[in-house]
């Protein structure tokens, strides 16, 4: 019955990639389960191995004064033969020589055959999940094995990664076998206990990753990434900052002749990339962030609900609304700060915008800015919308913005185990959390259109929204029939 057990563990360790050690665990439980189905349920048996894997088999019993149940117990007078210095109430294991056991029947082999399988692929499926749990936040490359409604598989090699329709850029398409990089952003169990590796190439920190690989000054932390905002299909910005004064962030990751900023563009098939210098000063910052706008004037209107005025040149605003107004979105984005684009020619023939705000004289003069306080970023950053959610402590709030959960939004993009990952909250804080946003917020589910954009697509598309006020807008109107904001869909 046990012939060659040595020889076929050492050949499936081998095969399988799994420790003996383990192995040995799941031969002992099922040969165990096997010997109590063929000769009582209320025998325990136990198999020891050898320093040559061998198994050798005990079964274990009671020492008494009397027996009642010689399968789980042993005479006192008896053990004393195997053992002068046995005592009453000791456990004794007694060997089960290899003529004592009879070959399995039918119903002990098929019992023992698929106890072994089945927890061989537990064994196998706790192995790779705690392989990729420890690979979490991370990149990874494979290989496009299939695609299911929009969501692609990917082969890892000893299992598969899930890449979902969301988590694709509509500029990248994959045929089988084409080579895929992407960010493993959690791992979890199913409900019947197989490991999910959950895939991204559209989130913020699978760029940084890029980042962090082809440019080595992110690499080493010279060049820090405050921030990554992302349309995917259409443009990315990326917030930038040196930790030595003689390093430019943004030429950094640009790279001679753009050499390192297009290796990145490749990568994310095309897609434009803006590189930002983050600031303390959020004027500064919130006009970084509009590149490729030149001359942009930024007027803070309210600081506490982090409101700004945005006035660049009339030739100009074509390039602050970006196509589909995306390069606007992603500056407020970027920023944290709702952006009224206005224009030169608006403000001159509707000064009214700016009453008791700021004299036209100083808006068309270079010392906009020489009587206001510079706004410092690092305590604008303080300010967070979720404290608009009732029904949550203060101290769960600011726990959630020092663990770099900072909005309403960004929360309510997180598993609960990538919540309790980030934070020091239990498990029932989390579940309160996540109820109030179920009842606090109402969210639109635009995957479908947000998925299938691509350049050709994007100018077959008629309705818009202003990017200023987010009212319906044409391409037959010059300006929006709310805010009075000049359009081009040029």
């Amino acid at each position: 019955m046990f012939e060659n057990v040595a020889e076929n563990l050492q050949l499936l360790a081998d095969s399988k990639g799994i420790s003996i050690d383990l192995l040995k665990e799941i031969v002992e439980s099922t040969i165990s389960l096997a010997l109590r189905k063929q000769r009582g349920e209320d025998i325990n048996f136990h198999i020891v191995f050898d320093e040559k894997n061998n198994p050798t088999i005990y079964r274990s019993v009671l020492v008494v004064e009397e027996t009642t149940n010689e399968n789980k117990e042993i005479s006192f007078e008896e053990a004393k033969k195997l053992d002068e210095n046995i005592a009453l109430e000791d456990e004794i294991w007694i060997i089960v020589e290899k003529d004592q056991v009879k070959e399995f029947g039918r119903i002990e082999s098929e019992i023992a055959k698929n106890t072994f399988i089945q927890k061989l692929k537990e064994l196998e499926r706790n192995i790779i999940y705690n392989e990729f749990k420890r690979r979490e936040n991370q990149l990874v490359n494979g290989y496009f094995q299939r695609e299911q409604r929009g969501n692609i598989y990917v082969d890892l090699g000893e299992t598969e990664g899930l890449l979902h329709k969301r988590d694709q850029s509509p500029r990248e398409h994959y045929a089988e076998g084409d080579k895929i990089k992407a960010f493993i952003y959690s791992v979890e169990n199913d409900r019947s206990g197989h490991p999910i590796i959950y895939l991204t190439r559209t989130k913020g920190d699978f760029i940084k990753k890029i980042f962090e690989i082809e440019i080595p000054e992110v690499a080493d932390g010279t060049v820090e990434i405050k921030d990554v905002v992302r349309h995917p299909g259409l443009k990315t910005k990326v917030a930038v900052i040196s930790n030595k004064p003689e390093v430019d962030p943004t030429g950094a990751c640009i790279g001679q002749k753009g050499v390192r900023i297009q290796s990145i563009i490749k990568e994310i098939a095309g897609e434009k990339i803006d590189i930002v210098k983050w600031s303390r000063d959020i004027r500064e910052y919130i006009a970084e962030s509009l590149t490729p706008v030149k001359k942009a004037k930024i007027i803070i209107t309210d600081a506490t609900r982090r409101e700004a005025i945005v006035i660049v040149p009339d030739d100009q605003i074509n390039a602050a609304l970006g196509k589909n107004g995306c390069n606007i979105k992603l500056a407020s984005q970027l920023t944290k700060y709702y952006l009224n684009l206005k224009t030169e020619t608006d403000i001159k023939e509707n000064p009214d915008i700016l009453k008791n705000i700021v004299s036209l004289d100083q808006i068309f003069n270079d010392d906009l800015y020489q009587d206001e306080p510079i706004l410092d970023g690092v305590e604008e950053e303080t300010v967070s919308n979720l404290y608009s959610l009732e029904n949550i402590d203060e101290s769960i709030i600011k726990t959630l913005i020092d663990s770099g959960i900072g909005s309403i939004e960004v929360l309510y993009n997180l598993r609960e185990s990538e919540i309790k990952d980030k934070t020091s909250l239990d498990s029932e804080k989390i579940v309160h959390i996540m109820n109030v946003l179920k009842e606090s917020v109402e969210v639109i589910d635009d995957d479908e259109g947000y998925t299938e954009i691509e350049d050709e697509v994007v100018e077959e598309i008629e309705i818009y929204e202003c990017p200023n006020c987010n009212t319906e807008i044409n391409e037959t109107m010059e300006e929006c029939p709310n805010c009075g904001v000049k359009i081009s869909f040029e």
